[in-house]
């Protein structure tokens, strides 16, 4: 990032697609595709794509959930929707960034939600001088590249501290302390298990590395 220009668009097959890169675009995304439930019309895509074999009701659900990603994301929809959702993905992951799922640790539970979270995010940007609900446009590379450099005194990343504490390894107050903080601040993504973490991770992989859903998204 700090040494090329930040993208604004994409390369599918020779052809520059201009997107929408402002953070609100993925910030919006993100909450999509962690949120359970689907809008009635994402339920209708959902019950389309069972009709096709290999397909599951999650698998179904989650695909349905990047399908909206790309209309989010693409002034233009490109006609190579298989490379169209690999480069959705790996925008959204800022160039691949580790961290960008909010998980402490890969199959963990996230430890923040831009929804619920939003008026702590917003009192923290607000030290760096940056009003989230004033500022015309910001992108998404560099909203999370400062996200992820928040002070460690600011309200989220204490919260996020508490998400992410392992209570393992601790005992007496501590313990004690650590469990209260969780349970305030609990997201309501904490009911998904972790095989269905997992199975999202393997999904979103397989997506990124060549799965074929080009015929799927075409309904």
């Amino acid at each position: 990032m700090m040494f090329s220009k930040l993208p604004t668009s994409v390369r599918i097959d020779g052809i520059d697609y201009p997107v929408n890169s402002d953070f609100r675009i993925f910030v919006e995304f993100d909450e999509m595709i962690k949120e359970p439930t689907l809008t009635k019309e994402q339920k209708d895509f959902a019950d389309e794509l069972l009709k096709y074999p290999g397909f599951d009701r999650k698998k179904a659900e989650l695909l349905t959930k990047y399908n909206s990603g790309l209309a989010l994301f693409y002034q233009e929809i490109p006609d190579n929707l298989e490379k169209a959702m690999e480069k959705l993905i790996w925008f959204y992951q800022c160039g691949d960034h580790p961290e960008v799922e909010g998980k402490s640790s890969k199959n963990q539970k996230p430890i923040y939600s831009f929804r619920y979270d939003m008026e702590y995010i917003y009192a923290a940007f607000l030290e760096y001088g940056i009003d989230l609900y004033d500022i015309e446009y910001l992108h998404w590379w560099k909203f999370f590249s400062l996200f992820t450099c928040l002070k460690e005194s600011s309200m989220i990343v204490k919260i996020m501290g508490y998400r992410a504490a392992d209570l393992k390894d601790m005992d007496g107050e501590q313990k004690k302390f650590y469990k209260q903080m969780k349970e305030a601040y609990k997201l309501p993504y904490d009911d998904i298990s972790k095989e269905e973490r997992e199975y999202q991770d393997q999904i979103t992989q397989a997506l990124l590395n060549g799965g074929d859903v080009s015929s799927l998204l075409k309904g």
